[in-house]
């Protein structure tokens, strides 16, 4: 991997090599399944198929990555884990997929004493449009995207620091997600964004600095852990900041509502919380 940045130690190659070469084929299934069907109506049952091979392909990868980590899948295992654990989400975005948007992404994250070690968040999308779909970060490495498999370019949270001038991107189910607009907020940023995959929205925030409009801050409300953990890495590597509502640092017991910003805008947004009757801790 060459780097724009002395001392980017994670390794990528074979990250790139596994999730853009050896799986092209099931994001290419998974998107003529959603998006791309050669027939009027997509095929939900072919999405649903590729995620059981996603799964077993990408379950034998990671046993090797995280030797004697056991797997945390959405879905499938319990929360919190009993100990140290590779978080994995295989389709942050099936929804969104389902929908005909393909704003998904597959995601996982290494946690060694509670705290996320490695995190990765792959958007095939991403990647076919020209590169780039690969986001990685190590604890005290730095947070990265890699193009190509080559070159990785280390990744900067915006520094946006009014929120007259912010963009924020809402994220979390439907009964609850309404609860974040508050009226004080939506009137005093920029614009508000919903992308439908909380993968999408938290690669936008820890790439703020380099995209002509930046994503600021994200909040994130009743979603699960394996939606924010391996954003969680990503973004504070690039400079961000994440806490749970109440201002309360996150835990494995204590990230399902969160609070992602690029630090300068954390506590008028926490501040809004607060006003919304939304700075509460989790039962």
């Amino acid at each position: 991997m060459r780097s724009d940045a002395a001392g980017a130690h994670v390794e990528t190659r074979t990250l790139w090599r596994f999730l853009a070469g050896d799986l092209r084929p099931v994001w290419t299934r998974l998107l003529e399944g959603a998006v791309g069907a050669p027939t009027a109506r997509a095929d939900d049952r072919l999405v649903y198929g590729v995620v059981d091979e996603l799964r077993e392909r990408t379950s034998a990868f990671l046993a090797r990555r995280y030797p004697g980590l056991p797997i945390n899948e959405e879905g499938v295992s319990p929360w919190p884990p009993q100990g140290d654990c590779c978080v994995v989400d295989l389709v942050d975005g099936t929804n969104s997929l389902l929908l005909g948007a393909p704003l998904f992404g597959l995601q996982f994250a290494s946690v060694v004493g509670g705290r996320v070690e490695e995190a990765v968040i792959f958007l095939p999308t991403e990647e076919r449009l020209g590169g780039g779909g690969l986001h990685v970060s190590g604890r005290g490495q730095g947070a990265f995207v890699i193009l190509r498999g080559e070159t990785a370019i280390p990744l900067r949270v915006s520094s946006v620091g009014q929120l007259a001038r912010a963009s924020i991107a809402v994220d979390g189910t439907t009964p609850t997600v309404g609860r974040l607009y508050h009226p004080p907020l939506v009137a005093g940023v920029t614009r508000i964004r919903n992308f439908g995959a909380f993968c999408w929205a938290g690669t936008r925030l820890a790439r703020g600095h380099h995209l002509p409009v930046s994503i600021d801050a994200v909040l994130a409300i009743d979603n699960k852990p394996w939606d924010h953990l391996p954003a969680i890495g990503l973004i504070e590597e690039a400079g961000g900041q994440v806490t749970c509502f109440d201002g309360a640092p996150w835990s494995l017991t204590r990230c399902t509502e969160l609070l992602f910003s690029n630090g300068h805008l954390h506590a008028p947004l926490l501040k809004h919380l607060a006003d919304a009757g939304l700075a509460r801790r989790e039962a």
